[in-house]
């Protein structure tokens, strides 16, 4: 008799969050997906880790004790780790050269209006990691095209149409849906509209105010839901702000809550409107019309990829407001063939996603599967799945943060030792106080732009060069500040222990972050 070849086990690189709906379930959809492929003979997601926090060459070597590791799932390539990576992997060139059969799933490219591009190191670190893979990617063919201007063009066969599983999840778990099941039409919509930082006044806002405005005039139900608090419910806020409170309020944080509640939620939704990538994937999986609103590239490329670019609406669009009522209206009077042209969409998405599990089996075994259809997850594993996420969210937390102590102690452990060998010249310290000192205007002026700066990266979503505005900002405040990050360790815990007075514009430094 011959023996059942077990199942690949699988090291997934991953983002475990409750903050964000859209990520949480990204990840939980991950792993029911290669889960429920075949009845659960073909791939078991057996460990992993938290791609936000460094990734160093001891981890890569027990990821690579796995048949194949897993990168899936996320607009990942983005402008992240600028001196390691380029994009939201949080490693170095040479590290991710020990990578080993690393398979890149479903992942986006995602750059906002407001992004510069991509650091130079994204291509050398992106090619370091698929150089060996069985299988890269991409979750919409728009970022297929994008990528393929960054890489090598002898990657670019290797590159393929891997869509997010949340756009079909219904077939990979009961208690989500029937596949074939769409919601019952009728005057109810939700309305899932982020306010980034980088916006700066409340057109996008009152645009929306003016929508729900016209459409509870048209007797419709009108839900706002939330995938994360932090830009979703300004606009929320805008509304009850301006008198306008007849609305349901929806929050999806997933924190202690049932990790499938967005797909049931959204099962008895018609029409959606949203600028959220997942606010926009997961409502269309779940059976939902969606009405997308181009703030970024990633809304154009999900609008394409599944056919509804007609109902697109340009987030710049001077009748924003007007544009949203008319869409929603056209969904609500074609429903039906609207609908139908989704169910089709869901089922291409399906069956693409099949058929590379298959092959990317065939790529780690040499064989071919003998099902190759997915067998929904029942109640208990994916119960014990959400478990497992908020148990790594915890172990992962904890174990890297004690790991990053312990460095920073040792770090400043080296930097008092060279403090006390005289390595550390105080007179030239002296010297550049002394001359910000003799030109108080020019310095207060370098403050305010340095500032200004600061906020602006930040809110860009650049968190690594508003660091190095920061960093700079602390040298004109206080030209005695360390430069490297041993010293401001050192100088951190000098003033813990009150042995060094916190300047004013440290103080409100710290308040900012």
């Amino acid at each position: 008799m011959q023996t059942p070849t077990p199942p690949a086990r699988l090291f997934s690189w991953q983002y475990y969050t409750h903050q964000n709906y859209g990520d949480a379930l990204l990840a939980e959809a991950v792993r029911y997906l290669f889960h429920s492929f075949g009845a659960g003979k073909y791939f078991r997601v057996a460990d992993g880790a938290d791609s936000r926090y460094p990734i160093g060459p001891r981890l890569v070597e027990k990821a690579n004790t796995f048949d194949a590791g897993l990168i899936a799932g996320g607009g990942v390539i983005i402008p992240r780790n600028h001196d390691l990576s380029g994009w939201a992997f949080r490693s170095d060139v040479a590290t991710a050269r020990k990578l080993r059969r690393t398979i890149v799933f479903g992942i986006g490219f995602n750059l906002y209006r407001n992004h510069q591009g991509l650091a130079p190191v994204f291509k050398e670190h992106f090619e370091a990691v698929i150089e060996n893979s069985p299988f890269v990617g991409m979750r919409n063919h728009g970022s297929i095209e994008r990528l393929k201007e960054v890489v090598d063009k002898r990657f670019h066969d290797r590159i393929v149409f891997q869509p997010c599983p949340t756009t079909f999840l219904r077939h990979l778990v009961d208690g989500a849906g029937d596949p074939a099941a769409v919601p019952e039409r009728g005057r109810r919509v939700t309305l899932q509209v982020t306010r980034s930082p980088a916006e700066k006044d409340d057109r996008v806002a009152q645009q929306v105010l003016e929508a729900c405005r016209a459409l509870r005039a048209a007797g419709y139900e009108i839900e706002l839901a939330s995938f994360f608090a932090k830009f979703d419910t300004p606009v929320v806020d805008h509304l009850r702000a301006h008198g306008f409170d007849d609305f349901t309020f929806v929050e999806m944080n997933t924190e202690g809550r049932d990790m499938l509640r967005g797909p049931r939620y959204f099962s008895q939704v018609p029409i959606v409107v949203s600028t959220r990538g997942h606010g926009a994937m997961v409502p269309f999986g779940a059976g939902s019309l969606v009405v997308p609103i181009d703030n970024s590239p990633k809304m154009v490329y999900f609008a394409r990829e599944v056919g509804i670019q007609d109902l697109l609406i340009d987030v710049d669009d001077p009748d924003l407001g007007a544009r949203i009522v008319a869409n929603v209206e056209r969904c609500h009077d074609e429903y039906d063939a609207l609908q139908e042209r989704a169910r089709k969409e869901r089922e291409r998405l399906y069956g693409v996603s099949l058929e590379n599990l298959a092959r990317i089996y065939r790529s780690l075994t040499g064989e071919t599967p003998a099902e190759s259809e997915c067998v929904p997850l029942g109640e208990l594993e994916v119960w014990l799945s959400a478990r497992l996420h908020a148990k790594t969210m915890q172990l992962e937390g904890r174990s890297r943060g004690d790991g990053a102590r312990q460095e920073l102690d040792r770090r400043v452990a080296r930097e008092v030792e060279r403090q006390v060998a005289g390595e550390v010249d105080a007179r030239v310290a002296q010297e550049m106080e002394r001359r910000v000192a003799q030109e108080p205007d020019r310095a207060a002026v370098a403050r305010d732009w340095l500032r200004e700066r600061r906020e602006e990266l930040f809110a860009r979503g650049d968190d690594a060069r508003a660091k190095q505005v920061r960093r700079a900002l602390e040298v004109v405040t206080d030209p005695a500040a360390p430069a490297t990050p041993a010293g401001r360790g050192a100088r951190y815990l000098r003033r813990r222990l009150g042995r060094e007075p916190r300047r004013d514009d440290d103080q409100q430094e710290h308040e900012t972050r």
